[in-house]
């Protein structure tokens, strides 16, 4: 690496917005400004984006960022954005191996369709990714991601107001697991159940030896309604299991642990990361690694 870059991560949740910007250097990563704002908008609200007023949201958003960026002294002119669940379409399903390109494309527009039976596929951008597959059968477990057009061209716009390069749209927990991998190396020689706290879900990824192999969203109704999550994880029968988020909680872990029967731990994405003492909101960090996850999973992408 020839010089020093920044790259920023933001991480939408309902109107709750999570920043982390890092710095990439020849002598590794070091965070050099993160936080938290509340927006006047709601991302998971999608209807809204679809409504007349796009140039003022745009504005609106734009000149919040601008304020919090100044005031966490961020100064990266490439940003990244992690989704939740509600802001995307996230789907796993079996994918033959010997379709075409196009013939893909026309199977993830089908299973867009069966969630969204009214949906335009031409409004959406949509991904398909192979997730795992063996040597000897033609299928694969996949997943598709699909966001809708009007919500990618407000963050680029946003962008465009504040003089910044949009870089990546992705999924929140799919950048955690980026983060999760650099904390902890030993992980990609293991089975690992990975999980996401939002308000009213659980995002529980699978990881065997560093590469994703599945992925399920699963309804979360209070701290405590975890059967499905457990049941998940019993039935995997990972060797560790981590979790992160805003929502997680020491109740949520016990609980998991306690009913799964596998062990819990909160994961510490500042392992590898040099979170120094002198950066502004140090202690609100320093108590609150784990939400800050996602968004170090986007920041340290490059490409």
């Amino acid at each position: 690496m020839k010089s020093a870059e920044r790259y920023l991560g933001l991480i939408l949740e309902r109107s709750n917005v999570t920043v982390v910007e890092l710095t990439h250097s020849s002598r590794g990563y070091a965070l050099t400004a993160a936080g938290s704002l509340v927006s006047s908008l709601n991302f998971d609200d999608q209807e809204l984006f679809m409504q007349p007023g796009a140039i003022q949201r745009e504005r609106t958003f734009a000149q919040e960022l601008s304020v919090f960026l100044r005031r966490i002294t961020a100064g990266s002119k490439i940003l990244s954005f992690g989704l939740n669940s509600r802001m995307v379409m996230m789907q796993t399903f079996p994918l033959d191996l010997e379709l075409s390109p196009n013939e893909v494309e026309q199977h993830a527009q089908w299973e867009l369709r069966q969630c969204f039976p009214n949906a335009d596929p031409e409004s959406y951008f949509i991904t398909t990714q192979v997730l795992n597959s063996s040597e000897d059968s033609r299928i694969a477990n996949a997943v598709i991601v699909a966001v809708r057009k009007p919500f990618v061209n407000f963050l680029s716009n946003v962008c465009t107001y504040l003089h910044v390069m949009l870089h990546i749209v992705d999924v929140d927990h799919f950048g955690a697991e980026n983060a999760l991998l650099l904390s902890n190396p030993e992980l990609n020689e293991k089975k690992v159940v990975f999980v996401g706290v939002d308000e009213d879900s659980f995002d529980a990824s699978i990881l065997v030896n560093g590469t994703p192999y599945d992925i399920r969203t699963m309804e979360r109704l209070s701290d405590t309604d975890i059967d499905a999550l457990a049941d998940f994880i019993r039935e995997t029968a990972p060797d560790a299991v981590f979790f992160h988020g805003r929502m997680v909680n020491e109740t949520i872990v016990s609980t998991v642990e306690q009913r799964s029967g596998i062990p819990v731990e909160i994961v510490d994405p500042f392992k590898r990361v040099l979170l120094p003492q002198s950066i502004k909101n140090f202690e609100e960090i320093s108590n609150n690694k784990q939400r800050y996850a996602a968004a170090i999973g986007l920041a340290l992408r490059t490409e």
